[in-house]
């Protein structure tokens, strides 16, 4: 197996590891909030309640993507990231249009653009 492969595969096994790690992080915390919230909350404020579900569920959102995002910061800078894996996304990759000499077939010289010029006036 060579170099490049070993890049490729490492880093589809990081993504998909820091992918449900993600995933179980804001789980756990969605868990915990809803703990706190049958313990603490009022069952009779529904409205009150419905708003929490919401606080908690983007909250959940928020605290898993800081810690996820810390994680990997210290994790690539334990490991050498170049080293050890391929780039998700390559450099851009830009079309080269044609010059208009090229894309002319027949090659424009001053007389021919004379020769227009005045076929135009009359």
């Amino acid at each position: 197996m060579n170099t490049e492969s070993k890049k490729k595969r490492n880093t589809v096994i990081f993504v998909a590891v820091a992918t449900v790690l993600n995933v179980v992080l804001m789980v756990f915390f969605l868990i915990c909030g809803y703990i706190l919230l049958a313990k603490f909350g009022k069952p009779e404020n529904v409205t009150a309640n419905q708003i929490w579900v919401v606080v908690i569920f983007l909250g959940s959102i928020v605290l898993s993507w800081l810690i996820y995002s810390r994680m990997v910061k210290w994790y690539m800078k334990k490991v050498n990231i170049d080293e050890k894996f391929a780039p998700l996304i390559g450099p851009k990759r830009y079309k080269k249009r044609p010059d208009d000499s090229q894309s002319n077939p027949r090659n424009t010289t001053q007389s021919d653009s004379q020769n227009n010029s005045q076929s135009i006036k009359g």
